[in-house]
């Protein structure tokens, strides 16, 4: 599987975000209390691009209706909304932070 590099670790800082598309999926990588993690930029309530979410904690709130999500879990702290975040697993590659792509 291929590596495709997504930013270099010196770049990284808490608040950090950055979007991407990779095989036709909106991903977004971002950093929050000192934690990297690669999502799909897309809230799971209502498919809405969290690019300009807002993050408190360990948690990251949807710009349109405000859901908020665990950054741990993925879950929303909503019980109106059963669907969770998803995350994208990230490859560490000397001083790069990247993606395999399956073939």
């Amino acid at each position: 599987m291929p590596f495709v590099a997504l930013e270099k670790l010196h770049q990284l800082y808490d608040g950090y975000r950055k979007a991407f598309t990779l095989g036709g999926q909106p991903l977004l990588l971002l950093q929050e209390n000192g934690k990297t993690l690669l999502v799909k930029n897309s809230c799971p309530h209502a498919g809405a691009a969290l690019t300009y979410a807002t993050c408190v904690g360990n948690a990251i709130r949807c710009p349109l209706h405000g859901m908020v999500f665990d950054l741990h879990s993925g879950r929303s702290t909503n019980p109106a909304c059963s669907d969770s975040l998803q995350f994208i697993p990230l490859i560490y590659e000397g001083n790069t932070l990247g993606v395999e792509l399956s073939g």
